[in-house]
């Protein structure tokens, strides 16, 4: 059975692992992510393909960005500036000598639960990535759309505001990225909020915090109302909700409450159907499993 790397670049580190073509890892590791340059990060791919030099068919990468799926070209790079308007596929191509491949982190991880995880059999659903920012993908007849520039599911920019004019500082991101549930919870108690991180808040709410619970509860008002307002448009059967508070079962059930109690009381009046809303199946591994899928059945 052949071998594959993959890796998923992040803020902080890259992650890489060997894969089979059945998504089983045989090994896997980390590296910080350089940010020094686009010279430094290319030498860090180049270091995590030489480990494994001989034994893969190709390398597999998930990263931020807007990001041409097909070719590899990075018209931006999140918050690694330095790959803005680069070709990366282009800069490797006489470095690594094997075929590479890239896609978006959201979208790579549509791919992970279109392939074996939530989103398997699934004809219209869409990924909500809950994170620094909201990341997003929409699989529509069973397949990953990108986009006519490969930008849609960029959940984070999508205004707040529809009575004001359009500003970063009022996108979806900028109201329920992670970073403002801990807030919540920190004006609540009266304390500063680089006191306090996720792991400490969900711990005080599943201990019967009523603070960190309605702090949950506020927080989960803003993904709802953002869900509801998606189905207008997109009318999906199924939404999956990934990043790593997903996992928190508390979080789920203050969501589905919120999206009940919105939706309910005028349901009859509303053109849209409320989706199933679930967890997604992977967890810190999705990127990487989605970036082999991308490969295997989209570039090969």
């Amino acid at each position: 059975m052949s071998n594959y790397l993959t890796i998923d670049v992040g803020g902080t580190n890259i992650k890489y692992a060997l894969m089979n073509e059945n998504a089983e890892i045989t090994d896997k590791a980390e590296v910080p992510t350089p940010m020094e340059g686009i010279e430094k990060y290319v030498d860090t791919l180049v270091d995590i393909y030489n480990t494994y030099a001989g034994q893969v068919e190709a390398v597999c990468m998930s990263a931020p960005g807007k990001i041409d799926a097909h070719t590899g070209y990075f018209y931006t790079g999140g918050a690694l500036k330095y790959i803005h308007e680069t070709d990366l596929a282009g800069l490797l191509k006489d470095r690594i000598p094997v075929p590479f491949c890239a896609e978006n982190d959201a979208k790579a991880a549509a791919l992970a639960e279109l392939w074996k995880g939530s989103m398997r059999g699934v004809r219209n659903g869409t990924v909500i990535t809950l994170g620094t920012g909201i990341g997003g993908a929409v699989i529509i007849d069973g397949k990953l759309y990108r986009g006519s520039t490969f930008a849609a599911g960029e959940y984070s920019c999508i205004s707040s505001r529809l009575d004001k004019p359009y500003s970063t500082g009022m996108n979806w991101a900028s109201q329920n990225g992670v970073g403002n549930l801990v807030n919540l919870y920190a004006a609540k108690i009266g304390k500063d909020p680089s006191e306090l991180n996720g792991r400490i808040l969900f711990g005080k709410a599943n201990s019967g915090d009523e603070d960190a619970i309605n702090a949950i509860r506020e927080y989960c008002m803003g993904i709802a109302t953002g869900i509801l307002s998606l189905q207008t448009i997109i009318d999906v059967e199924k939404v999956a909700i990934g990043g790593g508070i997903s996992k928190q079962p508390l979080l789920m059930e203050k969501l589905q409450e919120q999206l009940h109690a919105m939706y309910d009381p005028i349901s009859d009046y509303l053109p849209m159907s409320l989706p199933e809303v679930v967890s997604c199946t992977f967890g810190n591994d999705a990127n990487m499993i989605g970036a082999l899928y991308h490969y295997l059945y989209e570039i090969r």
